[in-house]
């Protein structure tokens, strides 16, 4: 099995368990709103649509996008969870990559929540724990993921896409809390 298989079986297994929100593949998400020299915010974003356009040296392609879809706005994607995926094997490397680009990601999307799913494999690795300090949840699956997998990872999926949606509240001055705590869950 190839990532890309696994990654679209996956997606096709987990878009009926995240209703109301969407579950998309290889989507686009901004990493960067700049004013150009006129002072104008360039978005990046088709205007016709409002989808986020990768390319052009402002939007990456996500894995797995789990996402709201706006008429108001300015883009008609409000993502919830980014799910970045390997399969198989994960180095060093892609664990400081995939870091890097929830950082850049998040300073366009705050709320945004975004995990790394390693596939085919047991465990995390030390190392990806280390230098993946900017995901909000790390995850290893099998190859052939049973029901109570699923179910596992579908309740892990909602939580933060509520943890999204309460985020933003909170942000964006809708909620006003009196107490803000990040969780520890290690299985």
């Amino acid at each position: 099995m190839t990532e890309d298989e696994f990654t679209d079986s996956l997606a096709d297994r987990i878009k009926g368990a995240l209703l109301p929100h969407q579950v998309g593949r290889k989507q686009s998400l901004l990493y960067d709103l700049s004013f150009d020299h006129k002072g104008i915010i360039r978005m990046g974003v088709d205007p016709d649509t409002g989808v986020p356009i990768r390319g052009g040296g402002r939007g990456f392609e996500q894995d797995i996008l789990v996402y709201d879809e706006s008429t108001d706005g300015h883009t008609s994607v409000i993502p919830r969870i980014v799910a970045e995926i390997k399969f198989g094997k994960v180095t060093t490397h892609d664990a400081i990559v995939y870091s890097e680009k929830a950082d850049r990601i998040r300073r366009v999307y705050p709320y945004v929540r975004y995990g790394f799913i390693l596939g085919g494999m047991r465990n995390i690795p030390g190392r990806v724990l280390r230098l993946g300090q900017r995901f909000d949840f790390i995850v290893s699956l099998g190859e052939d993921i049973n029901d109570d997998e699923l179910k596992q990872f579908t309740d892990l999926l909602r939580e933060e896409a509520a943890a999204s949606v309460k985020l933003a509240e909170v942000l964006f001055g809708k909620a006003k809390p009196s107490l803000f705590q990040r969780s520890l869950r290690v299985r």
